[in-house]
C-alpha cells in the first residue's frame, strides 16, 4: 500500500486506502472523521501513522510490495482497537496508559519518518526528543522514575522549547545544528539543576521532628549506641545533668525515615538511631542538611558504632565513660574529644577504637592525662606534620611496618592509656592535647 497524488486533500491516505479496497476516497474521509469522533481523537493519532510510515506514490518508478505498507496499517489497526480495549489496559497496569502508547506509537514513526527524510529535511534529534517526551510520562505515571528526577524533569520542561527553538533556528544554517542544539540544552539543563541543588544542600531543614528520651533502668552497665545518617551534621555529647536518660532529636528534611529506639535485655541497653530515604533523588523542596542532637548519661559505660554519608560530626565524650568509638564518615569533617576514662571492657585491648574520615579531614582532642597511641596506616593516611598535626614534645611519632603511630611520650607510665586505628585517605589528622576536655575548643 502507499499514499496516493491522484485525488488526495492531505497526505493521499485515503485515496491509498481507496485504490485497495471497493470504496472511494471519499467514503474513507467520512470514517475516518466518525472514528476520530466515536474515539477522542485515536482515528487521528492512526492516521498520522499512516501518513508518515507509508511511501509516497513514485510516478517514476513502479509500484513494489513493501513490509512499511503492512506495519503502518497494522499499527492504525492496533491503535484504533487500542482505544474499545483500554479499560483492559487501565486494569492491568492501574491506570490509563492508553494515550502514552498512542503516543509513543506516534512518536515513533515520526522518528522513523526522520531516518528516511532526505538529508535536508531530516532532524533525528527532534525525533528523539518527540519520542521521550511520551516515555518520560508514561514511566511517570507507572511510578518508575525516582520522585526527584521526576521533580526536576517537570521542572525543566521548558528546555524542550528551547531544543525545538534551536533546531528551527540552527538546522538549516550550521552543520550539525540537532547536535548543537542539544548540547546546548543539555548544559543548560545540568547548569540549572546544578545551582539549584548547590543553593539547597546547605540549607537547614526543619519539616521532619524527630525526638526521643528513654531513662536508663537501674542495673544497665552499659549503653551501645548505633548511629546511622545520611546528610546529618551528628552532635554527640554527654549530659552534665546526671540524668539516667539518653535522648535524641533530629531535625530535617521530609525525604529521610529516621527511626529511633532503645531496648534493655540482660544489663545491656541498646540505642539505635537509622535515617533512611525511600528515594535516592529527592525532590528539589526536600534538599538540604539535617540535624541530629544526642545526649548520653555519664556514668554508664558507653560504646558508639557511627556511620554517616555527607555532614560534619562533634563527637564530645568529655563526661562520658567511653569504651570504645568506631567512626567511618564518607563526606565531612569529624571532631573528636576523647575523656579522662580507661576503658575496662577486655574486649578493647583486641578490638580497639576506630576513626575513619574517607573525604574529609579528623582532628581528635586527647586530655593531657591521657596515654594516647594512635595508629595511621601508610596506605590509608598521610604522614603527620611535626608542629601542624602535633605537639613533638607530647607525642612521638613512631616509623613502623606499613604504618606510622603517634604515641605519648608519657604512654608506659599513663593509668589512662588508649589505643585507636586511625583512617584518613583524603586528608589530616590532628592530634590536640588540651588541660580540660569539658571545655570547648578556642578554635
Amino acid at each position: 500500500m502507499i499514499r496516493r497524488f491522484s485525488n488526495r486533500l492531505f497526505g493521499g491516505v485515503c485515496s491509498g486506502l481507496a485504490a485497495m479496497t471497493p470504496f472511494s476516497p471519499a467514503v474513507w474521509r467520512w470514517l475516518f472523521v466518525i472514528l476520530t469522533l466515536l474515539t477522542s481523537g485515536a482515528a487521528a493519532v492512526a492516521y498520522l501513522l499512516l501518513w508518515w510510515l507509508l511511501p509516497l506514490e513514485n510516478p517514476l518508478h513502479p509500484e513494489r510490495r513493501n513490509s512499511a505498507g503492512i506495519i503502518a496499517v497494522l499499527l492504525a489497526i492496533a491503535v484504533i482497537a487500542g482505544w474499545f480495549a483500554r479499560s483492559l489496559l487501565a486494569e492491568a497496569f492501574g491506570i490509563d496508559i492508553y494515550w502514552y502508547l498512542a503516543f509513543i506509537l506516534l512518536a515513533l514513526a515520526f522518528l522513523y519518518k526522520q531516518f528516511t527524510a532526505s538529508d535536508m529535511r531530516r532532524s533525528i534529534i527532534l525525533g528523539l526528543v518527540a519520542l521521550a517526551v511520551p516515555v518520560i510520562a508514561l514511566l511517570t505515571q507507572l511510578d518508575t522514575l525516582p520522585i526527584g528526577l521526576t521533580d526536576l524533569i517537570l521542572r525543566a520542561w521548558p528546555v524542550v522549547l528551547v531544543i525545538v527553538g534551536l533546531l528551527l533556528l540552527l538546522r538549516p544554517r550550521v552543520p550539525q545544528g540537532g547536535i548543537i542544539a542539544l548540547a546546548v540544552s543539555g548544559v543548560l539543563v545540568a547548569g540549572i539543576a546544578a545551582f539549584a541543588f548547590s543553593s539547597r544542600v546547605d540549607e537547614q531543614r526543619t519539616e521532619n521532628t524527630v525526638t526521643l528520651a528513654e531513662d536508663v533502668s537501674e542495673g544497665i552497665s552499659t549503653i551501645q549506641v548505633d548511629i546511622t545518617t545520611l546528610d546529618t551534621d551528628v552532635q554527640v555529647v554527654g549530659r552534665t545533668d546526671n540524668e539516667p536518660t539518653v535522648e535524641a532529636a533530629f531535625v530535617g528534611t521530609t525525604a529521610s525515615t529516621v527511626t529511633v529506639s532503645y531496648l534493655e535485655e540482660n544489663n545491656i541497653g541498646t540505642f539505635t538511631i537509622n535515617e533512611t530515604q525511600a528515594n535516592a533523588f529527592p525532590q528539589l523542596n526536600e534538599v538540604g542538611r539535617s540535624e541530629l542532637q544526642i545526649m548520653l548519661p555519664a556514668d554508664v559505660a558507653i560504646a558508639v558504632t557511627l556511620i554517616g554519608e555527607d555532614g560534619t560530626v562533634n563527637f564530645d565524650a568529655a563526661t562520658l565513660n567511653l569504651e570504645r568509638l568506631k567512626m567511618t564518615l564518607q563526606q565531612g569533617d569529624a571532631i573528636v574529644t576523647l575523656p579522662e576514662y580507661q576503658p575496662r571492657s577486655p574486649s578493647v585491648v583486641e578490638d580497639p577504637g576506630e576513626l575513619r574520615v574517607n573525604n574529609g579531614e579528623l582532628r581528635v582532642r586527647v586530655p593531657a592525662a591521657v596515654g594516647g597511641r594512635f595508629v595511621l596506616n601508610q596506605a590509608s593516611n598521610r604522614q603527620p606534620s611535626l608542629g601542624q598535626d602535633y605537639d613533638d614534645l607530647i607525642y612521638a611519632l613512631e616509623l613502623r611496618v606499613n604504618e606510622w603511630v603517634l604515641i605519648a611520650r608519657n604512654y608506659d607510665d599513663s593509668a589512662i592509656q588508649v589505643t585507636y586505628n586511625i583512617f584518613v585517605p583524603n586528608g589530616r589528622m590532628r592530634l590536640d592535647v588540651v588541660d580540660d576536655p569539658t571545655q570547648p575548643s578556642t578554635e
